[in-house]
């Protein structure tokens, strides 16, 4: 578990990023090419920006883990998308703790209740991002880099599938 603050730097998924990780998740062509189907832009905004704020000065969110948490907490409770909204958190929490040098490390079934239990407002950002474990696995992508990001998208995505189809369900 991540439990010291952050102090280099960290790379967070963008807006465009977020859209394309719903799109591959609904297999939805339209989203793909650029036909956003998003409910709330609004919201999908504050979701890309809450990992990054701060209050009084000080980092609102200072470990790794709390910045993944707390955009999946925005995303699958506040339904910024039309569908897909706790797959899309799910794979945009991951993806955020990947680019930036970390694998989750995580039983499917237990995620699932635990992300069930985000989404449904019966966990905070805070005791799940205590419940977070992660690992360091790949180097971090410090920038956007299109066919390496999406290829990450894509093989976070296939190794999460029991749990991504479960939440489909549900």
């Amino acid at each position: 578990m991540q439990t010291e603050p952050v102090t280099e730097s960290i790379r967070y998924p963008t807006y465009s990023e977020l859209i394309f990780i719903n799109g591959k998740l609904l297999n939805d062509k339209a989203i793909m090419t650029g036909k956003v189907k998003v409910r709330d832009i609004d919201l999908l905004l504050a979701a890309e920006q809450r990992p990054q704020s701060s209050a009084f000065g000080q980092d609102a969110y200072p470990t790794l883990h709390e910045k993944a948490a707390a955009l999946l907490h925005s995303i699958a409770r506040n339904h910024p998308y039309k569908d897909g909204n706790k797959r899309t958190a799910t794979v945009a929490a991951l993806f955020l703790l990947a680019i930036n040098g970390r694998r989750i490390d995580w039983e499917q079934a237990e995620a699932l209740q635990r992300i069930l239990a985000v989404a449904e407002g019966q966990e905070d950002v805070t005791s799940f991002a205590a419940w977070l474990r992660s690992e360091e696995a790949y180097p971090p992508l410090p920038e956007p880099e299109l066919e390496v990001d999406t290829a990450l998208i894509e093989r976070l995505i296939a190794e999460q599938k029991w749990l991504l189809d479960e939440l489909a369900e549900r």
